[in-house]
């Protein structure tokens, strides 16, 4: 288990060979710590075989959901035997730290209006058309240089140069500085070459 709150996560990184259309992803989750065996008296497998699992998509694809099989309409993948899609999703906040390749990074905050791992149906999921109504922001809070306005950040050759590897710092910060505060800032941090390099800042017309 992760506890981010007044801390910092940091990793290094080589996404020199990753060109676009490509993503290297690290994210958290907030599923239960045991995957849901002592919530739920069918799951006999724990996070240790992958049960137990959620994020922000309210995923469809998830065999096995609150100990129970998602088999209720579901439709198998015509390009994948092993997979396929059920009447059940499951939700949960996720957090992307990292979402990157050669080319552009960006990290997002994903929350929901609803507390550890919960199954959807219906509007709860957010599907299709109902993106917008179910219980978690898809979508999420996202940064990414490029978009955000700074076009000579992070790339080959850039300020933060894809090139060559680095390391990447994020640090939550809390609104009274410990463990027990409020989250108040999620801050990122590059480190390559031993120069510490600060995040991007957002540059658009009168906006401060």
């Amino acid at each position: 288990m992760f506890k981010l709150l007044n801390r910092e996560f940091t990793f290094d990184v080589d996404v020199s060979n990753l060109p676009c259309g490509l993503n290297g992803a690290l994210y958290f989750v907030e599923m239960m710590q045991d995957g849901g065996m002592s919530e739920y008296s069918g799951n006999k497998a724990g996070a240790k075989f992958g049960t137990g699992y959620c994020d922000a998509q309210c995923p469809h694809d998830i065999k096995f959901i609150n100990g129970q099989a998602n088999t209720l309409d579901w439709k198998p993948s015509p390009n994948d035997k092993n997979s396929g899609t059920g009447f059940y999703g499951t939700c949960c906040i996720e957090m992307d730290i990292w979402e990157a390749n050669s080319k552009a990074s960006a990290y997002t905050p994903h929350v929901c209006s609803v507390q550890t791992q919960t199954r959807c149906s219906g509007t709860q999921c957010g599907d299709g058309s109902n993106r917008y109504g179910g219980v978690c922001d898809k979508d999420g809070c996202d940064f990414n240089s490029y978009r955000m306005g700074d076009k000579s950040f992070f790339g080959q050759g850039q300020v933060v140069d894809t090139n060559k590897p680095f390391t990447v710092v994020t640090q939550f910060i809390t609104n009274d500085g410990t463990d027990n505060g409020y989250l108040s800032e999620i801050r990122r941090i590059y480190v390559q070459d031993g120069k510490i390099i600060d995040n991007s800042r957002a540059n658009f017309p009168n906006f401060r």
